[in-house]
């Protein structure tokens, strides 16, 4: 499975309540489809870039999990039903690379490290 950022813009009408409402349903459709939810970010009303759908504000909310691709798809059809989302954009995200281990530090050392004959 790999990692995925989802940000959500739903309608500023919409409560505390009912965006926490929204988010559960979310978190229904990555969990029923064999993905795992790792974060939730409310970031709050904020106000958008441009008009979308006469309103000027959004209600923000960043969703970080792991799931097959199968489930993007799932995703994307249940944010385009509900109408109190307004944008949404899902991202694949690179995962973060592993620092060597101690074990392979020492060997490209000794590897590295000039050997000395004697005579």
């Amino acid at each position: 499975m790999k990692l995925y950022e989802a940000i959500v813009i739903f309608d500023p009408a919409l409560s505390d309540k009912e965006v926490e409402a929204e988010v559960g349903a979310v978190k229904d459709v990555v969990t029923r489809k064999g993905g795992e939810l790792l974060e939730i970010q409310q970031w709050g009303k904020r106000r958008l870039a441009y008009e979308i759908r006469k309103r000027k504000e959004g209600t923000y909310v960043l969703l970080q999990f792991r799931a097959a691709l199968q489930l993007l798809s799932e995703l994307d059809r249940h944010f385009k039903l509900n109408e109190a989302v307004l944008r949404h954009m899902v991202v694949k995200v690179e995962e973060p690379k592993k620092p060597p281990s101690k074990e392979k530090a020492q060997l490209s050392e000794e590897v590295a490290a000039p050997v000395e004959e004697t005579p």
